[in-house]
Order: structure tokens, then C-alpha cells, then sequence
């Protein structure tokens, strides 16, 4: 039985280092925008995937015509298949008009039939006022069977869901959803207002149970007392609408999975993944917690700074700046607290103190193999993948090339939800240890889709960066792209 898994594939493009900016009319912005996409089905147009952005306005370039301010991003669409290419979109995205510059994030959304299968997404975006380049991203994409089988779409988890008989972009079902494009929530966030559909390949209705449930990543036991079930009739394409509470959900890395169910018997399955980090839950945990002895025998006094600090790899971005403020204000008492509170949040009570020593293992093999004169080794590049997302499948190592810097390319067939990932190092340096994460199609990682021009850059100092193609020929020596390609 094939079951369809949600693949939110959240990716947030950017120019590669960020600028701050206070004029809001300089061209020398760099454009900020969060995307993601969802597959549906209609009866009359088939499998479709429908495109979302989030435009940081902030981030864009305000033009004043006659009072008013404005910006607008260039954006262009293409899917391949099999290397043809089947779709190519070019339009242009206009903000709101604004009088000051107090101005707020823009949205789009684009609907696009496909039919199933494996498709190449490539995705540019230029802002035309801003002298800095265009961006763009590329990923595989996989269109499900959403048609011939009782299946479940995507989950579109919203910031908020309205009914609404006005139809706009955000209109579906006799609904707007106001899309949240970030699978990141924080304390104050005590909802998950969620939209998806339900589909029957029959005309005739049919009367199944969906049931809702949580589960920690990696955990295969549903979270107790957030599991629901309700019996439900559904149709051709059934829309759904729930408002889940995660109020009590600690600091951790969760899944909300959604299943239809016939005499017990699973017919389909879509998952949602998202982090959460409730401050609340998490203090009171730290300041009530009794000491286990393994956290207080295992860490020296002097050592307690560097192993607090080893956790940032799998820390989340809210726990990153209480790290930092305890190791600076080194009252050991509190760090204890902290790290134990931590791994209890992490891996659960029974298992927090077993989960730190595997962990505190990795951090002392990282130290020996990853360290460098100027940085730890989970602070190295390396230190941290391996620490994050643990023992790559394999590990291919240049150390000597005619053209090409050293480089490590580390290959993952599974890091959650997601199919071979792929890392790649160098060391432009040539004189230490310090590899450098140049590129990786890994969901939140570093995307450089010209990794090969730098890689090679060793011997062709005079490159031009605004060619493409500049640096990607081949040339003797260079085969880091067919080591990457055999993963």
C-alpha cells in the first residue's frame, strides 16, 4: 500500500549574505522570499500543484509614483520532465500601494495542472528595482496519484481560516486561507488551523474515520491525549477544516499525521512536520528539575561551557540565545539544569540521560576528526551535519585534484521525511582542517547552485561569476560533479 506523505518542502531563498539596510529606497536590498508548495486534485483539471509566496517587503525595493509606494518581484516558473520542459511562467508580483514606508508582506499563489509523476521545479526570482542579481532554486518534485485511489492531499497548516464567499488568491472551498509558509512556532502559538482534502475515486460516497495525531519526530507512539478520531462521510474531494491545539506541546521537533481508516485498515496517510518551542513549559521544567546524577558525573566543572555549547547543532533558533546567555553568564548550577532539561525535552524522561551520552560521544569523535586551530569541532561545518542529522551513508574525499579545491561530498539516503541529501565540503584554505559547507540540497541548508564554478576556482581566478556556465565546463581533473551524480 502506497501512502502519501506531505513533502513541505519549506525553502527560503535569499541572496547569499544578507545586508542590513535602513534607507528603504536603496537598490542594494536583497530580496527575501518564503515559498512552498502543496498537490490537490480536481475532478475537471486533475492533479495540480499550487504555488505559495510570502514576499518580505522589507526586503524589496519601494519605488514613490504619484504618493504612493511600491515594489514588485519578476518571477519565473519552470518544470521539466525528463529534461523537456513542460511548463515556463513569467509574470510580475505588485505589493499593495503604500503611503509611508510602514509597509506589510505580500502573497501569491499560482495553480498549475500536472500529472503524476517526477518533475524538475526550477524557481527565479529578481526584484527589477534592486541592483542585486536574480536567485533561484531548483529541487525534484514528485506529483502524486491523487485520483484513482482514496487518498488525502497536502496539509496547509494557516496562519488563520476564514469562511468567505469573496474569491481571491487565497480562496479554496469557500474558504481563505491566510497561508503560513513557516513550520517554525513559538510559544504564542497555540493553534494549527488546518486545511486539506479528502478524495474518493467513486461518485458514491463512502463513510470512513479520519483520525488526527502527533507524534515527536522520530517516536513512534502517539503523543497521549492529542489523538482524534470522527467519522466522516466523504466524496469525490472532500474539504477539510480542523484547529488543532498544541498549547501543550514542549521545545521539540514534531509530526502531525493524518489517516483514513476503514475496519481499522489504513487507506491513506499525509503528515505535517514542524518545530515548536514553548519557553512557558520549558522553564518551569528547568527550574523544578532534580539533578540526575549522570549529568552531574559526567561533565567536569571546566568542560560545562563547551558541552552546553555542543547542543547548538540540534538546538532549535529560539533555545540558541538562552545557550549563549548561560555559558556567558557561567553559573554552573543553571547550565547543569539546562543541558538535563534539555535532553529530557529532546529524547523524554526515561531516555534523557542515555540519549546525552550517545550524544556527548558524537561530540568528543567530531572534536577529534573536525577540529581546527581557530574552531571546535561543532562549530566546524562539518561538526555540525554530522552532529544534526548523524553518520552520513557515504563519504567521498578529494584531498588532490589537478583543478579543483579539497572536497568531501556526504551522502545521506534518509534524514526524516527526506531521500537522499547530499553535503559538499571544500577547504579553500588548502592549509587546515577547516572544510567549508559549499552546497547541499538538503531542506534549510546552503543551496549554491554554482558550487562546481568555486569548487574549481582554485586554478581559474578570473572567472566571471555572472556566466552560468563560467567555471562549470569541463576541464581536466574536475570530476566532482560525477561524484556527487553517483548518489
Amino acid at each position: 500500500m502506497q501512502y502519501i506523505y506531505s513533502m513541505k518542502l519549506f525553502f527560503f531563498i535569499a541572496s547569499l549574505f544578507f545586508i542590513s539596510i535602513t534607507g528603504f529606497t536603496q537598490s542594494n536590498k536583497n530580496l527575501k522570499v518564503y515559498t512552498d508548495y502543496n498537490f490537490y486534485y480536481d475532478p475537471t483539471l486533475g492533479e495540480y500543484i499550487e504555488l505559495k509566496f510570502q514576499f518580505d517587503a522589507s526586503s524589496i525595493v519601494l519605488v514613490k509614483e504619484k504618493g504612493w509606494f511600491t515594489s514588485k518581484v519578476d518571477v519565473e516558473v519552470q518544470l521539466l520532465k525528463d529534461s523537456t520542459k513542460i511548463l515556463r511562467k513569467l509574470y510580475t508580483v505588485e505589493s499593495p500601494k503604500y503611503q509611508d514606508s510602514i509597509f506589510m508582506d505580500f502573497f501569491d499563489v499560482k495553480r498549475y495542472p500536472l500529472k503524476p509523476g517526477k518533475y524538475e521545479f526550477l524557481l527565479t526570482l529578481k526584484d527589477p528595482n534592486s541592483s542585486q542579481k536574480a536567485i533561484f532554486s531548483k529541487q525534484p518534485i514528485i506529483v502524486p496519484d491523487l485520483h484513482s485511489k482514496t487518498s488525502i492531499s497536502d496539509i496547509q497548516v494557516c496562519e488563520n481560516i476564514r469562511e468567505s464567499s469573496e474569491v481571491t488568491i487565497l480562496s479554496k472551498s469557500g474558504y481563505t486561507l491566510f497561508p503560513r509558509l513557516i513550520n517554525y512556532f513559538p510559544a504564542d502559538c497555540i493553534f494549527l488551523p488546518t486545511y486539506l482534502e479528502l478524495y474518493h475515486p467513486s461518485k458514491d460516497s463512502i463513510s470512513l474515520q479520519l483520525k488526527t495525531a502527533f507524534y515527536k519526530q522520530g517516536d513512534t507512539n502517539e503523543i497521549v491525549g492529542m489523538t482524534r478520531i470522527e467519522q466522516i462521510v466523504i466524496q469525490e474531494v472532500t474539504p477539510i477544516i480542523q484547529k488543532n491545539v498544541i498549547s501543550t506541546l514542549p521545545t521539540g521537533s514534531y509530526k502531525m499525521v493524518y489517516s483514513l481508516l476503514k475496519d481499522n485498515a489504513v487507506l491513506a496517510k499525509s503528515a505535517y512536520y514542524f518545530d515548536r518551542t514553548n519557553e512557558t513549559l520549558e522553564y518551569v521544567s528547568t527550574e523544578n528539575i532534580v539533578l540526575d546524577p549522570i549529568f552531574q558525573t559526567s561533565i567536569p566543572k571546566d568542560s560545562l561551557p563547551y558541552y552546553l555549547l555542543s547542543i547548538i547543532p540540534i538546538a532549535n533558533p529560539m533555545e540558541i540565545p538562552i545557550i549563549n546567555k548561560l555559558v556567558k553568564e557561567n553559573e554552573l548550577d543553571k547550565m547543569r539544569k539546562y543541558l538535563q532539561s534539555f535532553w529530557v525535552i529532546t529524547a523524554g524522561r526515561l531516555n534523557a540521560a542515555s540519549s546525552w551520552l550517545n550524544y556527548k560521544e558524537q561530540v568528543k569523535m567530531v572534536e577529534r576528526t573536525y577540529s581546527t586551530s581557530i574552531f571546535k569541532g561543532y562549530e566546524s561545518d562539518r561538526g555540525r551535519v554530522y552532529l544534526k542529522y548523524g553518520q552520513p551513508s557515504a563519504i567521498a574525499t578529494r584531498e588532490t585534484s589537478p583543478s579543483e579545491y579539497p572536497y568531501e561530498i556526504w551522502q545521506y539516503d534518509k534524514i526524516k521525511q527526506f531521500s537522499n541529501k547530499r553535503f559538499v565540503f571544500y577547504n579553500p584554505d588548502l592549509v587546515n582542517n577547516h572544510y567549508q559547507l559549499l552546497h547541499s540540497d538538503m531542506q534549510g541548508e546552503l543551496k549554491n547552485y554554482r558550487w562546481q564554478q568555486l569548487l574549481s576556482k582554485r586554478n581559474s581566478p578570473n572567472q566571471n561569476i555572472d556566466d552560468p556556465n563560467d567555471g562549470n565546463k569541463e576541464h581536466y581533473g574536475g570530476e566532482s560533479m560525477d561524484v556527487y551524480n553517483q548518489y
